[in-house]
Parts: structure tokens; sequence; C-alpha cells
């Protein structure tokens, strides 16, 4: 994006040394307010400052704002992509939430946190600057600015140029830092020329000039740096004579630059001038299109640098790409496109029909649209729109489709199914399923194509595999039996990976790879090709290869697929890669891994990865002793089920929550789980679907462990006997694995002990095959001791001595690691003290309030709870729920 890069510094600018250095001054201050005028220097203020800074080892970022911003998605667009210049990895989570979702004040919030928490994980000192803030004028904009500055941590550095100063919200939070001496203000007094800076800057363009016309000079500019280079402009022309108006704001700079400057420009120049003040910016070739071919692009060249020369308010901008682009200053161009409206020359939307086709041309499509828009010809922002749409969703650019698509006009898009699909693959990436289920009902009646009933099925089959429905999709799916001849390679691979992920959650596992198998992934996108990956590593995990899944999992984290989607893809292979370091006993590595990302995860919105990700991270806490962060990432888990009515993962976490609070004896708390698992599984009763079937038997396992917690061993047996044999059945070996351990020590407790050896050994052997460690270890406590008494007994064989071995070499750890979570905090006194807020938050968090509940108490947003969590972990020397509550206990003694 152009308007994240610096402009150039214009040549024979006068230093202004003493205001840079009074800027540089304040270089370590939270916030920096340049408001004066236009025409005032601001803008080169900011890039002598920038220049600056660089040499001081600071990292700089540029944005230029324009009309567009006061649009947030635009802003958020343009605010994520100036810091990721300096850092892709900074903004990824950010990019991800800021391009999907509807724009709730919650989901803004939590895009600048995740923002903040990038900017936090870089080392070293960080200034963005932001030109022409004054054109933020919508509250949701405004807000998100504020909160980056309010979150963001102190080597992060804003500096804002503007003509007035911000309005609220972001105006009363620079007012707040400015109380705290943490903001300083430079307005009109301090940007004025002085003097002696208007007698260097009017010889440094005319030469050698009596001081006293200098002095008069400046003195009808009153330091106004537009004004003055005005009438520098006219004294070139020495036989006209100097008007006396003053020139002190921008309606004089319109009325003077109209009357007296452009009427000694040349016809050319000013032909020049005004056609091409409808970009935004322009490059020779561009400029030459807009003339229609009257002059060669390497004369527009010639004389866009010459007018630069002339300092004719016009700046290059930092050379990216083949062409050198050029931008007037805003005062010109207001005067230039006052003539084209007041009907002098060409028509605008002629000179617009020119400039969509230029961009076009060089496939700049977001420019394109814009223009063929307001060129009236909409038509062809559609056409453009439809030729490129099918590669944009292949790379996965959902937001710029959004973008693109919000500016053709309703009519119009609803007449075009290619298009309709096209904002069918937004709003399913998004999640906006009641827009979604809009849309793909009207497309449902519409007169399509072979080609296009088959994308609608597949955009069905995915819609019903967002909300777990996996019957529902394998249905979709069996509309479409194979796909119609000329189908492209979006709808190859999209129709291969929803297959593979529908048999995948059927555990169908040979059809699964039968699909993957048949795959020609050197013909995928690269959001396809990744997705595949992932599906791929999954199918290995199911079947206990966890090291090959391991490999794949990493590759697409370490795979450069930028944009929303290849965050949201990061995702879902961070959430799979943790189930795998769970299972191997990697506990640390799997929080590391998850604990940062489960707000991105549950964003990105698949219910496996979501599932996988909570009930790891819940299971990985409470084996380390964090019961706190256990029972937590349970109510997280149960929370974002219900609101999503994802009825199977509500399930889950319950059957969990039986098991983990049993363990303790919490009765009660096992009691109201149980009631909620039944209600959720009388309310399925009956049905056949996937979804319901798998309540059921979440149910069953529950009430089976509250037998085995009784004693009550002859129903747990039978239980578990029908358990295995329909998870035998389905080929979901990694449960059965664990039944058969189950089983084997219930019958081993009831005597059966003929039976109860060769069960347990079956439950190694497979074990074994399918790589599992903590599959088997959470069936019970009692576990290890069974494996030891098989090691001990010689009777296994020497392979499966081996792996039983391991497995006591990891219960052993876990006991020494749980000793060490118990064992009394060491006493500290907090790196400082904690705020009013943060002990209201850290005394409900000692009543295990979950974060929503707190939000709820104090009037926040959960991801500020998040927020301020994260701060009391660190005074505290912490890194968990239950840690923070010893220590606050520790504290209070």
């Amino acid at each position: 994006m152009t308007r994240t890069l610096a402009p150039r510094l214009a040549s024979g600018m006068v230093p202004r040394t003493s205001l840079v250095n009074r800027l540089m001054d304040a270089r370590r201050k939270r916030c920096i307010v340049l408001q004066g005028p236009p025409g005032s220097g601001k803008t080169s203020l900011l890039l002598a400052m920038r220049g600056q800074l660089l040499t001081h080892g600071f990292e700089v970022a540029w944005l230029s704002l324009s009309q567009e911003d006061g649009d947030l998605d635009t802003f958020l667009q343009g605010l994520i992509a100036s810091l990721g210049g300096l850092d892709p990895a900074l903004v990824r989570p950010a990019a991800l939430l800021a391009g999907e979702g509807p724009r709730d004040a919650d989901a803004v919030e939590h895009c600048m946190i995740a923002l903040a928490q990038g900017l936090a994980a870089r080392s070293g000192e960080l200034v963005l600057m932001i030109d022409d803030v004054h054109l933020l004028t919508t509250a949701p904009t405004l807000q998100a600015l504020t909160w980056l500055l309010d979150y963001a941590p102190s080597a992060f550095h804003l500096v804002l140029a503007c003509r007035e100063a911000p309005q609220h919200p972001l105006g009363t939070a620079v007012a707040r830092l400015r109380q705290r001496q943490m903001a300083v203000d430079f307005s009109w007094p301090d940007l004025r020329f002085s003097l002696a800076e208007s007698q260097q800057f009017v010889q440094s363009r005319l030469g050698a000039l009596a001081q006293q016309e200098a002095m008069r000079l400046h003195k009808r500019t009153d330091g106004w740096i537009a004004g003055l280079q005005l009438l520098c402009l006219h004294y070139k022309e020495p036989a006209t004579p100097l008007p006396e108006m003053p020139l002190r704001d921008a309606g004089s700079f319109a009325a003077y630059f109209e009357q007296h400057v452009l009427e000694h420009l040349s016809a050319a120049d000013v032909e020049l001038l005004t056609r091409v003040a409808i970009c935004h910016r322009v490059c020779a070739d561009l400029g030459a299109a807009l003339l229609d071919g009257a002059r060669s692009p390497a004369q527009i060249e010639q004389r866009l640098a010459a007018l630069e020369r002339d300092s004719l308010f016009i700046a290059q901008e930092q050379e990216r790409g083949q062409h050198v682009w050029w931008r007037l200053h805003p005062l010109l161009r207001e005067v230039l496109q006052a003539r084209i409206e007041g009907g002098e020359g060409e028509t605008l939307p002629s000179l617009h029909r020119r400039a969509w086709r230029w961009f076009a041309v060089h496939q700049i499509v977001s420019e394109a649209v814009h223009h063929a828009v307001l060129a009236g010809e909409a038509e062809a922002a559609v056409a453009m729109l439809s030729d490129c749409s099918r590669e944009l969703l292949e790379r996965g650019e959902f937001a710029l489709i959004k973008s693109l698509l919000r500016r053709l006009p309703v009519q119009l898009l609803q007449r075009h199914v290619g298009l309709r699909l096209a904002q069918a693959h937004v709003h399913l990436n998004s999640r906006e399923f009641a827009a979604l289920d809009a849309g793909l009902a009207a497309l449902a009646g519409e007169p399509l194509t072979p080609l296009q009933r088959a994308e609608l099925d597949l955009l069905h089959c995915a819609t019903a595999l967002h909300r777990d429905d996996v019957d529902a999709a394998a249905r979709a799916l069996g509309c479409l039996e194979s796909l119609p001849a000329g189908a492209d390679a979006l709808l190859r691979s999209t129709r291969a990976n929803l297959t593979a992920w529908t048999h995948l959650a059927r555990g169908e596992y040979a059809l699964a790879r039968e699909v993957l198998g048949r795959r020609h992934a050197q013909h995928d996108g690269p959001v396809a090709r990744l997705t595949g990956m992932c599906l791929e590593g999954l199918l290995h995990t199911l079947e206990g290869r966890m090291g090959d899944a391991e490999h794949l999992y990493r590759q697409v984290l370490d795979a450069e697929c930028d944009g929303p989607a290849g965050v949201q893809l990061s995702q879902l292979a961070a959430a799979l890669l943790g189930d795998v370091l769970y299972e191997m006993d990697e506990l640390d590595a799997a929080c590391a891994l998850l604990d940062s990302r489960m707000d991105l995860i549950e964003h990105a919105g698949i219910p496996e990865a979501i599932l996988r990700a909570a009930l790891v991270l819940a299971s990985a806490h409470w084996l380390c002793g964090r019961r706190l962060e256990a029972l937590a990432q349970l109510d997280r888990l149960e929370d974002h089920a219900a609101r999503r009515e994802l009825p199977r993962l509500q399930a889950h976490a319950l059957c969990l929550r039986v098991r983990l609070q049993q363990q303790r004896g919490e009765m009660l708390a096992v009691s109201e789980a149980l009631c909620k698992l039944d209600e959720l599984a009388a309310r399925r009763r009956g049905q056949e679907d996937s979804v319901s079937q798998e309540i059921m038997r979440l149910a069953e396992r529950a009430q089976i462990a509250v037998h085995l917690n009784r004693g009550e061993l002859a129903p747990a047996a039978d239980g578990l006997r029908a358990l295995l044999q329909r998870f035998q059945a389905a080929g979901r070996l990694r449960p059965a694995a664990a039944l058969l351990a189950q089983l084997a020590l219930v019958e081993r407790n009831l005597g059966n002990e003929a039976e109860a050896v060769p069960m347990l050994i079956d439950a190694l052997r497979l074990g074994h095959r399918l790589g599992l460690v903590h599959t088997l270890l959470d069936v019970s406590r009692r576990v290890p001791a069974a494996l030891h008494g098989l090691v001990e007994s010689g009777t296994l064989e020497p392979v499966l001595a081996f792996y039983a071995q391991r497995l006591l070499d990891v219960a052993g750890r876990q006991r020494a690691l749980h000793g060490v979570a118990q064992a009394p905090a060491a006493q500290r006194e907090p790196l400082e003290p904690l705020k009013e807020r943060e002990l209201e938050i850290l005394g409900l968090l000692a009543q295990a309030l979950p974060n929503k509940k707190i939000a709820r108490v104090l009037g926040l947003s959960p991801e500020t709870v998040k927020w301020h969590l994260k701060n009391i972990y660190l005074k505290l020397g912490v890194s968990a729920r239950d840690a923070a509550v010893a220590r606050a206990r520790d504290l209070q003694r």
C-alpha cells in the first residue's frame, strides 16, 4: 500500500533544526500531536523527525490517511499494513481479527489488543506516524486508535499530524496523557516559520532578496509555509505586479492559486495537473493515459519532475515497483478538482473512465474498481472483479474482496451470480451465518450453471462443517458425486479438502486417505495446499503417526502465507499440533503454543480446532497443577459452545469436567456438570445424527465415571463394553485404546485377572501402534500401578515392555511436576504495585470466576479482563490463575 510508504522529503526545505530538536527531545513521549492548518509543513516535519529517529535506532512506521479511512475496515487494513511493513509477524493475529467478522466494539478492541501484544513481543523503540488524522471522524475508527494508544507497550510511540485537535475519544485519551506529562503538542505558533526561517525559505527559492522585502512576505503570510511558497512562485514572474492579498489559510490559497498561479503556467501544465488531480497518485504512464496520448510518458515524467523541482506542490513518493509515483498536495488537488467540477475541460466521468482502464490493464484492482464506479461504469467494475475474484479467493484475500464488493451498487451485485458466490465465500470466512444463509437461499432459486450449482453445494458443505454438522456436510457432498467439466483449481481443491474433512469427522479414515492421496497439491493455491496439509496431518494424528503429523503441522506454521487466511490456517495447525504435543507429554510446549493463541483459534471458527485446543490446554494445565487455569479453559469452551450453538463441544467440556473434578472429590461440581450433560443428551435422544450420537456416548462415559467413583463396578463394566464395541466398529481406535485400558482395570477390580491382563496388553499394543501416551495415562491414576505389575511380571514382549516403561517414566515426571506445583510460592513483593482495577480482578479471580463473569461484574469486555490479567501475572511474577491467587494470599499475610 503506497499510503504506508513515507513520501520523499522535498529538496531545498528549510531544516527547521530547532523545531526538529524539540520533536526529538519528546521522542519517548507516548504521543506527539502536530496540529496546524493545511500547508503549515506538518508532513515535512514528520519526515524530518523520521530521518532523525532512524539514525537513533528507532523503527518508524508510516500511514497517510485519506477520506476513505472513515470506514473502519479500510482504516484497520491501513494501520495493520503500516505496522506489518516493519515485521509481518507483528500483525498476523490482528490481521486475522481485522479481516473477518462483524465489527462490534468487542471485536475491534480484541483486534487492537492483539496488535498491542504483537508490539509488546518486539524489542526496541517503535514510532507510528499518522498523517492527516483529522480525516478520522467516525467513532469506531477513533476508538480503535484510542485502544491501541491505551494498550500498546511503553516502547510504542504515536505521532499524529492533523488540522484540528483529534476528536473524542482519541482527543480525550491524548488529554489524559498530556495531564500525566506523557503527551506533547506542537500547534500553529510552533509550526509557523519564524522571520529568519521565512527569509531562508524565500532566499532558497529566489536567491538574493532585500531583507525588507523578505520581511514583507513574512508579514503577509504570518509564516504560513504554503502562502510563502505561492508568493515565491509569483516572484518568478517579475513582470507581473504582485497582488497584495494576505495568504494565511486554505481559502486564500485556493483563490490566489486560481487567479495568480495557474495563469502563469503553460496550458499544457495546467491540463496535466488538472487531469491527474482525479487520482490519489499518478505515474507518467497513467498521466499519458489521462491525457489520451497527447503527451508521451517520458514527456510527462520530465514535466512532473520539473514541477516538483519548482516546488509546485507536488512530491514524489518513495520508489517501489516499476513505476515512479507522485502525489499532489491536498490543497492543490482541491483547487484543481473544483475546476473540473466547475465544468472546465474534460468531464469527470471521462477522466475516471481512462483511469480505471489504465489501472485494470496494470492489474491494480482496488483503484480500477474505484474509478470505474466513479465513471458511472459499474458494469465494468463488476466485470473486472468477476475476472479476478477466483484468483483472490484462491489466495484467501477475503478482506480485499469484501472491500471491493462494498463499492458496487447493490442492485447490480444482485444480478451477478458469480460475485454473489464470492460474497458467500466472504460471509463464510467471516462466519456471518445470517447473511450467508440468506445469500445461499437466494442463490438456490436462481437459474445456475452446473459449475455454479456445484459451488453452491460446496458452500453448503463448508457451512455445515463450520457449524459442526457433519451429516449435513455429507448430504451436501452427496449431491456432488463429481465436478462438472470445466471446474477450476479452486473448485477442485475445495471439493477435495471438504470431502476429506467430512470423512475424517465421520471416522472414515480409509476414505479420507484415498481422497487426500488423489489430490494434486502442486496445482492448488497456497490456502488450499496448506489446508490439505492440515487435513493430512489430522489423518496421521488419528491413525497414530504422531511424528508425521507434527512434521506437517510445523510446515504449515512455518509457511509464508500472508493475510487473514494464512493466519487462520496457522491457528488450525497450532491447535492440531497442540494435540500431538500433549499426547507426546510435551505439556509445557503445548501450553506455550496454545495459551497465547486461544483467542485466535476461537476466532478462526473451526469447531474441531477449538475443541482440541481447549481440551489440550485444560488437561495440560491440570496435569501441571494449575487447577484454576484448567477449569477456566473448560468454562471458556462451554461459553463458546453455548454462544455458537455447538452442543458437541459443550458435551466434551462437561465430560472432561466430570473426570477432573471427580479426581479432587468436588462432587457438587461433578453433579452440576452431569445434570447439564444429561440435559444435552436428553434433547438429542432418539436422533441418529453424528453429533447426537457423540453426545450420547459422552454422557455414557460420564455416567461410567460416576459408577466407578461409587464403586459400582458391574454397571461400569457393562457400559464400557458397549462403548468399546461401538468405537471399534466405527474405527475410532484412539478412544478405543483408552476404553480397553479402563475396562481392564475394572475387570481386575472385579477379580477377573484372567480377562484383565490380556485386555491391558491389547490396550498397550494398540497404544504403541498409535503412538499414544496421555490417552492411556489419563484413563485413571491406577494405570501406572497396573503397568508396573505387567513390566515386573516379565510377560510383555520386549517392545511392549519398553513402551510400558516409557509410560511409567512419563507418569513419574507427572507426579514430580505436580509436587513442584503444589509447593508454596516464594515470598517476594510484586514487581510493581497492583492498580485498583487489577486488585478488583484479582479478588474475583480468587472466587474462581471465569473471565466472562469477571467482565460482567466489572462492566468490562472479556478482552480487557484478559489484558489486565496478563499485567497482574507480570507484576506478581506468575504465569497462571492459581499461582496469582496463591501469591495474592501470601502478600496479605
